[in-house]
């Protein structure tokens, strides 16, 4: 199979549902879709043998993001949703059409930065609720 490679963009981000949907897509610098595997060890039995430990994985939505100070933006998004789960898309690549979409519980994020630097950035870090679904590509 030959080497394939995308870039990163253009793409989208957006949260929650139509009509009231955020989309950040013009702030995003860095995204990405983080798992975290947790394997538990075999439990040995008496008898030689040994219980297969389970394997359960979590996610994380990680961006990093320009700020935006305006009315009805990042902020105001991420402090008045704070705790409620929100669905998400993410498309990294239009031309790969691939879209990871999901649910994430919304934390507010960190407001502020640098003074006299013009693009302060905000880390956002959401927890996914279940596992995200990654669509078929173009």
């Amino acid at each position: 199979m030959p080497t394939k490679a995308q870039k990163l963009g253009p793409g989208l981000l957006a949260f929650g549902s139509a009509g009231t949907a955020l989309d950040l897509t013009a702030q995003v610098t860095n995204c990405r879709v983080t798992p975290s595997v947790n394997r538990e060890d075999p439990t040995p039995t008496l008898d030689g043998g040994a219980l297969a430990g389970e394997t359960t994985y979590t996610w994380v939505l990680n961006a990093t993001l320009i700020q935006d100070l305006t009315d009805a933006g990042m902020f105001d998004y991420s402090w008045g949703n704070r705790g409620d789960e929100v669905p998400f898309e993410f498309t990294p690549s239009t031309t790969a059409g691939r879209t990871v979409t999901g649910v994430v519980i919304v934390d507010p994020l960190e407001l502020g930065g640098d003074v006299g630097k013009k693009n302060n950035t905000t880390a956002l870090e959401w927890t996914l609720v279940g596992d995200p679904d990654l669509g078929s590509g173009l």
